[in-house]
């Protein structure tokens, strides 16, 4: 007899937690609201300008006049060792061996005369389609690239071509 009503006791606890746990809409409502809050957060995060401390391993995002472009400063080189001309270099590419970035401005010299490999001195080598003097000048060059260029692949770079301060 005492066997039976400790198997009642203990069946009629395991239903009063399997009632009690019953989830609901209102609940999968609640936390499909806090995942996607909390996609939205971070993604607004990656998307946010640095501020406070500042990272030196990578392009930093600027806007300007409503178009975004990412921004460089590393000294670079062309193959005979002298700077390139301007001050402002559009890196389409990115490698760590020169061959690439010589094979991919050589395809690229065929529509854009400009085109050159330049060796960075923490050791990229980026293949580039222009070398200007100001940034606006950049900005337009990034403009007619994307253009023309609508599914270019920016090999080793963040999605997007990278203005470099030489």
């Amino acid at each position: 007899m005492k066997d039976i009503k400790i198997r009642l006791i203990s069946a009629a606890l395991v239903a009063l937690i399997f009632v009690g746990c019953k989830p609901t809409e209102k609940n999968y409502k609640a936390a499909y609201d806090s995942a996607l809050a909390k996609r939205e957060q971070a993604a607004a995060e990656q998307m946010r300008p640095a501020s406070g401390l500042l990272s030196d391993d990578g392009p930093t995002m600027r806007v300007i006049e409503g178009d975004t472009i990412f921004v460089t400063r590393e000294r670079i080189r062309l193959d005979n060792g002298e700077r390139p001309s301007g001050q402002w270099a559009v890196a389409v590419a990115l490698f760590k061996m020169d061959t690439n970035a010589k094979a991919i401005a050589a395809d690229l010299r065929e529509v854009w005369p400009d085109a050159s490999n330049v060796k960075g001195v923490q050791g990229h080598h980026y293949a580039v389609i222009s070398t200007v003097e100001t940034l606006d000048s950049a900005r337009n060059a990034i403009r007619i690239f994307n253009d023309a260029n609508p599914y270019w692949n920016y090999i080793g770079l963040p999605g997007a071509p990278v203005v470099i301060r030489y």
